[in-house]
């Protein structure tokens, strides 16, 4: 009975195991929509999974040697394509901004902010001190929060 016993439980592991290695596949992670998505999931998805890419932050010149790499070991697509994927991870996955020391240009530069609600930002942020979540962002007054929401990822709080 022992034996039959732990082969049923090692057989329930195995099932639960690729179970959720099929599902972990089957179940991409929202990606933000953006000129470039398209290319991205179609191209790098032939060889791993997007989340294995998304958890890195990298800068438009990073990207584009993450991408070199991946045609250098056989990526299919058209430089097109590889161009648009580079823009569209440097656009969302980008480096984290620390909002607390970033000056306006960078701001706007790798959140995407229009220069009227970086400096907003950078105005508020003199004027109340630093900013330590989410909330406190959201009292900069006429702010685009909208566009933020699609950053919020990639917001630092730290105070460092």
């Amino acid at each position: 009975m022992y034996r039959t016993r732990s082969h049923a439980i090692a057989g329930l592991l195995i099932c639960l195991l690729f179970g959720s290695a099929a599902w972990l596949k089957a179940a991409p992670p929202d990606l933000p929509d953006g000129k470039g998505k398209a290319q991205f999931t179609r191209i790098c998805s032939q060889c791993h999974g997007v989340e294995i890419v998304i958890r890195k932050g990298n800068t438009a010149d990073g990207w584009s040697a993450v991408v070199d790499d991946m045609v250098s070991r056989g990526a299919q697509g058209t430089d097109d394509d590889f161009d648009l994927i580079v823009q569209y991870l440097a656009e969302h996955f980008g480096p984290k901004v620390n909002i607390n020391k970033a000056d306006e240009k960078e701001l706007s530069a790798a959140l995407g902010l229009s220069e009227t609600d970086a400096q907003a930002i950078v105005k508020y942020r003199q004027a109340s001190g630093n900013f330590k979540e989410w909330s406190d962002l959201q009292k900069v007054p006429n702010i685009d929060m909208k566009k933020l929401e699609g950053q919020k990822d990639r917001i630092d709080f730290s105070s460092n």
